[in-house]
């Protein structure tokens, strides 16, 4: 190498003139992104009666102006109410992160969420949204109905709420939050959503769902782990984690959740639910490229199945435990209805559809009277499946309006 070659100076010159670009515009979207705004340098006081919203509405509207950063929600109380529009009360922006110091950081609803509703704290307004993450926050929905009564109940009073009609929220990442007390849902994501993450998330007394996911075939790509609903001093009306309203959304995956109630999904195109614990049941209709597979699902006293799927097509249950409750807590009207293990059905007077390509292998039933049924089902591969030696007198297997069938079930 001629290092008095002019044609080696100009080459080195080149190089270090394109390192220089790459670090000034490195260190360019790092200042972007470096901004910080603390809501109690915009008038949010902590622990006292006053509203704060007008103050983390204009700590989030400076950060918007920055073109992203960190809007930072120090410990204590701050009060939020809802600014007439049934929009999120607190718009999030691109590029943002919403954060706090944990549990002690609480945004709490004004008392008087319980006398109107659509109250929804943090979310997407319409438009275009991305690279968002709320973190270490404690979120308090200030519910005071015991329980779920219809026309009553303000059900659609959330915590997180992401809906967009036209445009996208995407890169979401919702982790290590606290979140209680919503007479709506805990988390909602809802139409126009792609790419979000929930991670981490403690739920209580929630009166509608704890996390909820919806919509079209055009989002997708949710990650549920590592969440939990500790014990409740209300009575849950809905799931730990439910999906409806999905119209064929891609890619959700349930992942290590632990359910004090049931895990609900139906309309999906590509479903994993795996490694929960939940009590209650698995369940969901109209699903496509399914995978249950290592849960553990301790039953209640309903008589419904533990695990059931309607109108499936290539669907696997496998290496699932399956623990129904003892028959003395079954009360004495529901004890008329069989306890099924895995019930798999289709083709019914609402669908003609059957059920395709199933496959059920490896599970352990205890108890019960029928480990594993299926009604309306077109082809299915039904091997290995274990129950415990309590209930000789239990059904392993019932088939009704099956085809192509393979079992070693006798």
């Amino acid at each position: 190498m001629n290092v008095n070659n002019p044609q080696f100076h100009l080459k080195s010159s080149l190089i270090f003139k394109m390192i220089t670009l790459v670090v000034v515009v490195a260190a360019f979207a790092n200042t972007a992104w470096a901004a910080s705004f603390d809501i109690t340098d915009f008038g949010a006081m902590a622990n006292d009666e006053s509203d704060d919203t007008k103050a983390v509405l204009a700590a989030l509207a400076a950060c918007r102006e920055a073109g992203g950063g960190t809007v930072f929600i120090p410990a204590g109380t701050f009060i939020i109410s809802r600014q007439k529009a049934e929009s999120p009360i607190l718009a999030l922006c691109s590029n943002l992160t919403l954060r706090g110091e944990g549990a002690a950081s609480i945004l709490k609803f004004d008392p008087k969420v319980n006398q109107s509703n659509f109250w929804r704290m943090l979310g997407s307004s319409e438009g275009e949204v991305r690279n968002i993450t709320i973190r270490d926050l404690h979120l308090d929905g200030s519910n005071t109905y015991p329980k779920y009564v219809k026309g009553e109940t303000p059900e659609q009073c959330h915590g997180i709420y992401f809906r967009t009609v036209k445009g996208f929220s995407e890169n979401i990442t919702i982790k290590d939050c606290l979140i209680e007390n919503f007479c709506g849902d805990g988390i909602g994501i809802s139409l126009g959503s792609r790419n979000v993450t929930i991670r981490d998330v403690t739920l209580r007394n929630f009166i509608r769902q704890g996390i909820q996911l919806a919509g079209r075939e055009e989002d997708g790509n949710y990650l549920v782990t590592g969440c939990q609903d500790l014990e409740h001093s209300i009575t849950p009306g809905g799931s730990t984690i439910h999906v409806e309203h999905a119209e064929g959304t891609k890619n959700i995956q349930i992942i290590a959740n632990r359910c004090r109630n049931s895990i609900l999904a139906g309309g999906v195109n590509g479903l994993i639910i795996r490694d929960n614990v939940v009590n209650g049941r698995i369940e969901g209709n109209l699903n496509r490229n399914i995978l249950l597979q290592g849960n553990i699902i301790r039953g209640t006293d309903s008589p419904r199945p533990l695990i059931q799927f309607g109108y499936a097509r290539n669907l696997i249950i496998r290496d699932n435990i399956l623990i129904h409750a003892p028959a003395t807590k079954i009360n004495e009207e529901k004890t008329k209805t069989k306890r099924i293990g895995i019930y798999v059905w289709g083709a019914s007077r609402y669908n003609p559809e059957p059920s395709h390509d199933v496959m059920i292998r490896d599970n352990f039933i205890q108890a019960g009277d029928v480990a594993v049924s299926l009604n309306g089902v077109h082809g299915a591969d039904v091997r290995g499946n274990k129950t415990d030696h309590s209930n000789k007198a239990g059904q392993v297997l019932s088939l009704k309006r099956t085809e192509n069938i393979t079992t070693d079930s006798e």
